[in-house]
């Protein structure tokens, strides 16, 4: 079997199946499934993304079990980005967060620019 293969993406459909059982209420706006190529993980992936704010990501982060020191804050120029990964079902998961600036973020350095 090839990487190339459908087939080997079979196990990650079948778990994303079965999450829309017990997490069939959790908001989502983009999923994926797809092949990861960490240096310490190669394998079939499941990329679900919220967009509407990060009280979404937090419900997801709750419902896989994903403990809130192993999440990632980022800002970017647009918006706050939450990003956390674990495994769920046999199948690595990749959770992305999206929502607003905080009020009292400092602004995010321009692309390209040292920060001081």
């Amino acid at each position: 079997m090839s990487i190339g293969e459908l087939s080997r993406l079979a196990c990650a459909v079948d778990v994303l199946a079965g999450m829309s059982g017990p997490f069939g209420h959790l908001p989502v706006t983009d999923v994926t499934v797809g092949t990861t190529y960490r240096p310490d993980a190669y394998g079939p992936v499941i990329v679900i993304s919220v967009h509407e704010g990060l009280a979404d990501f937090e419900a997801w982060r709750e419902a896989l079990g994903i403990r809130p020191e192993d999440v990632t804050h980022r800002l970017l120029p647009n918006c706050a980005s939450l990003t956390a990964e674990a495994e769920w079902g046999g199948v690595w998961i990749e959770l992305h967060g999206y929502g607003p600036l905080p009020a009292t973020a400092p602004a995010p350095a321009p692309v390209g620019e040292a920060v001081a």
